[in-house]
């Protein structure tokens, strides 16, 4: 009887080490446990938090090879170990605010400037389309292994070790993150005016998109008590909603929202009579 094929297991984990490489390997991984900080007994948990899905086998049509499922238990661990933080270091601090800063400091852009920091896409594996595209560049991938990568710590050794490595890399840039004005959270910022003033919830809708899947573009708007306030373009919908909320944020003005959302009150009254 014929055996069925395997996509993934100890043998071929293991396999994508390649120490001896000619041309200095992007995969010797010794480099890389040096960064984190642990020298994993287990090194397929290495391997694999490190294995994007692009890179599986046909064979797994689930992706169990790929980081998914590290990703998973490592993004709880994650917001754990982040909310302890904050929670000591920021005594003065309600809850509604910490939660804000925890969003921020979890967020796939702030742990995708901490990956691109320790050069942890030069270590990833990739299929090949996704290396063509610049995926080991990309926040998204990038910001998904860190999450895979403290799973994996979290497994081969406990919570301190995990701790021990966001204390090394995260925690102490958490001061200039929170300063940088590129890292405001406009879409609570939008959202606490327009409630403040009465106007409800913003809504943002999707008004076009484009170029091939793998690097796609879209354009949302958004509106504050029917009226549009701005427009952004990111290449997924969180970053062009976040971007709409910016301008929206910027152009805010109550006595402008309120003539203007007045004025399609008086329209639709005309277009009913």
């Amino acid at each position: 009887m014929k055996r069925p094929k395997r996509g993934f297991g100890l043998k071929k984990l293991l396999s994508r080490f390649h120490p001896k490489r000619p041309g200095r390997p992007k995969h010797d991984l010794t480099e890389i446990q040096r960064t984190i900080g642990h020298r994993f007994r287990n090194r397929v948990l290495l391997v694999q938090a490190l294995t994007h899905k692009s890179s599986v086998s046909v064979d797994d049509p689930k992706g169990l090879s790929s980081n998914e499922r590290l990703e998973f238990l490592g993004d709880s661990v994650l917001n754990c170990l982040v909310t302890e933080h904050l929670y000591h270091i920021y005594p003065d601090k309600s809850e509604g605010q910490l939660s804000k800063i925890k969003s921020l400091i979890v967020s796939r852009k702030i742990l995708g400037e901490i990956g691109q920091s320790i050069r942890l896409g030069d270590y990833l594996f990739l299929g090949s389309s996704e290396k063509d595209s610049g995926g080991a560049h990309k926040n998204s991938i990038v910001s998904n292994a860190i999450e895979a990568v403290v799973g994996a710590l979290y497994l081969d050794s406990d919570l301190d070790k995990c701790r021990a490595f966001l204390k090394k890399h995260l925690f102490p840039r958490i001061d200039s993150f929170l300063k940088e004005k590129s890292n405001v959270n406009y879409k609570s910022k939008i959202l606490e005016l327009s409630q403040r003033d009465g106007f409800g919830i913003p809504r943002y809708s999707v008004v076009s998109s484009w170029g091939p899947e793998h690097a796609k573009m879209f354009k949302v708007q958004i509106e504050i008590a029917g009226v549009p306030l701005g427009e952004g373009v990111g290449p997924n919908k969180k970053i062009a909603q976040q971007n709409a909320a910016k301008e929206a944020t910027n152009s805010y003005d109550t006595n402008k929202i309120s003539a203007l959302q007045k004025g399609a009150e008086k329209n639709d009254e005309l277009v009913s009579d």
